[in-house]
């Protein structure tokens, strides 16, 4: 029989190699393995090097001396229980725990993590899932293996939502957009429905308050707080009044024509005329006007609000404080010095079925449910050529100039023609707008500078000569400029932000055809279409503009 080289240690958590005088044999690893299992201590965490030194100690001379025959106990084994490592993000927004299974010695238990998250100051998001799927995994792990799970998440601020003003009452410009349905079903696209007027006490619009927005949090429970949406109030226009039952709600004070405003709406007197000709003479009017026929050549109609014409524009002039809507379309001729023959001007937005020769300008959009062809268009907004189901809308010829995105059907023509295409002109205005902010910002910091400069000459004063209100002057300024310098920074970065967003978003989209001849532009970059493309749009990606299908 072997002799028996291994013991539980008193305290039973090691295993003691112990060699004496009355061992007969040179113990093996393998010896020792046995013994271990028959100990009980076969999890438990081994130490390799003390095994290879009590195997070392063990191989006797042929006369050994009394101080290395018998060594003293040497430990090659012990008990350990799980251990638990709690790891956050860099952000803390996440943080993880991971699990070594134990060595003969106890589990995790949830008391335990508990208390490894609480030494790590991970107090918010703690997810009880996950904690019970790490228990219940780790229980199967073999000893030493390890587990890692994310056990507590932090929510990021969800910013409030901006205040929004909902219309309750169609223009005329939807009715353009949006043909009417017949009986069966189907679409009458010569049928725009009735010019809208409203009456007194009629609904208008809907003001949506914004909202403050969601705080979020970190593992760790610092607040993370958001952005409420920015708020505003209503803007009556003449002819509307607020509820007095709900302040939200926008109301008519008279009937007439809804001309639709960023924050409100008005409600203009109407003119309304069978056509505009020689008969009837240039028509100015202080209000909205409503045209049941056609505008005819060589006329000019001027309003304060909206123009609404239910038939052609031809060779004419139009003019608007609001949109114009002309729902037959717009026809021009190219005159002599490339004139267009036919102008049309909207502080708002222009709305047509389509427009040929014509020379458009529009503080707003400029949308078309057929074509645009050899056109000139000034658009501060989008200009949108595509009707509601998205099978036509052909944007060829001329020059087109949006403030942001262009989107048609299809873009230039088969032929080849010269087709120009500037999208984003806003960016200028933007830019601008950012070195202003940028240019107050290091006014203030010069500022700062000096009252610092104020701060130490005074400093060098004796004590007993430094006027008392000076000192609070100086302060109180330091403190209004350091108010100043960290709101025009806040201003700064969201500006920033809100452009490199729109940047990201802008495009020139063709949905079904892109023609070789279009010559696009995007803020100051430029791309010639060389070949023609299916579905596909130019935009900006990684600060190269690139035509990209769709």
């Amino acid at each position: 029989m072997a002799d028996l080289f291994l013991r539980i240690a008193d305290d039973g958590q090691s295993v003691l190699f112990a060699a004496n005088a009355d061992n007969q044999s040179v113990p093996t690893r393998e010896l020792l393995i046995e013994q271990l299992i028959s100990l009980g201590a076969e999890k438990f965490y081994f130490y390799e090097k003390a095994i290879d030194s009590a195997l070392a100690v063990t191989i006797r001379d042929d006369e050994p001396s009394p101080e290395t025959a018998y060594p003293e106990p040497i430990v090659i084994a012990e008990r350990r229980n799980a251990s638990l490592v709690v790891k956050t993000d860099s952000d803390f927004m996440r943080a993880a725990i991971t699990v070594t299974a134990p060595y003969g010695g106890n589990h995790a238990t949830g008391a335990d993590i508990l208390e490894a998250l609480k030494q790590n100051r991970i107090v918010k998001g703690i997810r009880k899932t996950q904690l019970h799927q790490l228990l219940q995994r780790a229980q199967s792990l073999q000893p030493g293996e390890k587990l890692t799970l994310p056990v507590a998440f932090g929510r990021l601020p969800e910013n409030g939502v901006d205040v929004r003003f909902e219309s309750l009452v169609d223009d005329a410009s939807q009715r353009i957009l949006k043909p009417q349905a017949t009986d069966d079903g189907k679409v009458d696209m010569r049928d725009l429905g009735e010019l809208i007027t409203v009456r007194a006490g009629q609904t208008l619009m809907r003001r949506i308050p914004a909202t403050e927005g969601v705080a979020g949090f970190t593992v760790e429970g610092k607040a993370l707080p958001a952005k409420p949406g920015k708020d505003s109030e209503f803007q009556p226009g003449d002819g509307t009044i607020i509820s007095e039952q709900d302040s939200n709600l926008l109301l008519a004070e008279k009937s007439g024509i809804p001309v639709a405003k960023p924050r409100g709406m008005q409600v203009d007197e109407a003119l309304t005329l069978k056509g505009v000709n020689v008969a009837t003479g240039h028509i100015n009017f202080d209000g909205s006007i409503l045209i049941t026929g056609d505008v005819t050549p060589g006329m000019k109609v001027t309003a304060s609000g909206n123009i609404t014409v239910a038939g052609f524009v031809e060779l004419a002039e139009l003019k608007a404080g609001g949109d114009i809507s002309i729902i037959k379309g717009i026809i021009g001729r190219k005159l002599e010095g490339n004139k267009l023959g036919c102008t049309i001007e909207a502080a708002g937005s222009v709305t047509s079925k389509f427009a040929q020769f014509a020379d458009i300008t529009c503080g707003q959009n400029a949308l078309f449910t057929l074509h645009v062809l050899h056109s000139t268009i000034h658009a501060e907004g989008e200009v949108i050529v595509m009707d509601q189901f998205k099978r036509q809308g052909s944007l060829s010829g001329g020059v087109t100039e949006a403030g942001y995105s262009i989107r048609a059907i299809n873009l230039g023509a088969l032929s080849g023609v010269p087709t120009v295409v500037t999208a984003f002109t806003k960016f200028e205005c933007l830019l601008q707008q950012l070195q202003d902010k940028h240019h107050d910002y290091q006014v203030e910091l010069q500022n700062v500078e000096k009252i610092k400069q104020a701060k130490l000459k005074l400093l060098k004063l004796p004590e007993h000569r430094r006027p008392v209100e000076l000192s609070e002057r100086i302060n109180n300024a330091a403190e209004q400029h350091k108010s100043q310098i960290d709101l025009l920074h806040a201003d700064y970065q969201q500006l920033r932000g809100e452009y490199d967003e729109l940047r990201s978003r802008v495009t020139i989209t063709a949905l079904n055809r892109l023609y070789a001849g279009v010559q696009s532009c995007l803020e100051k970059e430029h791309l010639l279409i060389t070949q023609d493309h299916g579905p596909s749009k130019l935009h900006i990606f990684e600060h190269v503009f690139q035509c990209s299908p769709l």
